[in-house]
């Protein structure tokens, strides 16, 4: 091995050694890129335009105030209740679900209408939450971030000498 490839994943594993921890949803080791102030801040900011984006919400309260009080339990005894949970029901056509970082839960009036039952949403709805509480998105961030020290790696081994490397380091 190559001595920069060598000092890349020397300082790489340094970094990240000390930013794991377990999550108590899916009871796997997780680099944590996001603190959950993070999280939070970064599904505020998007619920607002994906409620623009996918037609607001639904104009019956009634059909809000249901979704969000099974939600609402849902979150409750989740791993991560803490968490400032909304639960939107978009006026969309389109037979979707998704979850943002930080607790926002989305449902569109296309897959409601297939719903025949308050389980069948409560399942929708808990596989919502569960992307949240097992932070999906802070593990898109981290396999990110690992291509990118990978191909940083690959940058400097290829562009620099053993020789060269030996100079800079003294």
């Amino acid at each position: 091995m190559r001595i920069q490839t060598f000092l890349c994943v020397l300082l790489a594993a340094m970094v990240l050694s000390g930013a794991c921890s377990t999550n108590p949803a899916t009871g796997r080791s997780q680099l944590n890129m996001l603190s959950q102030e993070h999280e939070i801040r970064l599904g505020d900011q998007a619920t607002t335009k994906f409620l623009e984006q996918l037609g607001g919400e639904v104009p019956s309260q009634i059909v809000l105030d249901h979704v969000r009080q099974i939600g609402k339990q849902l979150a409750a005894t989740s791993e991560r209740p803490e968490l400032p949970w909304e639960f939107h029901v978009v006026d969309s056509e389109v037979i979707n679900a998704f979850a943002l970082p930080g607790g926002k839960v989305f449902i569109s009036r296309g897959l409601l209408a297939k719903l025949k039952n308050d389980a069948q949403l409560a399942g929708v709805l808990g596989h919502e939450v569960g992307h949240v509480t097992a932070k999906h998105i802070n593990d898109r961030m981290a396999r990110a971030m690992g291509v990118q020290l990978v191909a940083v790696g690959v940058g400097v081994a290829g562009s620099t000498s053993d020789e060269d490397w030996l100079k800079v380091l003294g």
